[in-house]
C-alpha cells in the first residue's frame, strides 16, 4: 500500500511526516520533480501499513496527489531506486 503527496515548496508537512513515529517506520522517499524528469514539485511517497498510510493522510491530506498521476510518480521513483542500485551493485559487485 502507497500513498504519493505533492508538495510545491518544502511545506512543514514534509517534516512532520518524517517525525511522525508511526510513518517514519515505513519506507518514506522523497525527491525532487526535475531529478524524475518532471515539474519542480516536491513528491513524498509513503510505502507500508494501512495504519501507516492512513496517518500520512492526517498529516498531508491536501497534497495527496491520485490516480494515474500518483502512479506515473509511483513509478518514477522505483525506477530511479532500481538504478541506483544497479549502479551499487555495479562498484561494489
Amino acid at each position: 500500500m502507497y500513498a504519493v503527496f505533492k508538495f510545491e515548496k518544502n511545506a512543514k508537512e514534509i517534516d512532520e511526516i518524517y517525525r511522525d513515529d508511526v510513518v517514519s517506520r515505513q519506507t518514506v522517499i522523497k525527491r525532487d520533480g526535475s531529478s524524475l524528469g518532471m515539474d519542480n514539485a516536491t513528491y513524498l511517497l509513503v510505502e507500508g501499513s494501512e495504519e501507516a498510510i492512513e496517518r500520512a493522510r492526517e498529516i498531508a491530506g491536501n497534497y495527496e496527489i491520485r490516480g494515474e498521476e500518483a502512479k506515473k510518480v509511483y513509478e518514477k521513483i522505483k525506477e530511479a531506486e532500481d538504478a541506483a542500485s544497479l549502479g551499487m551493485g555495479a562498484i561494489f559487485g
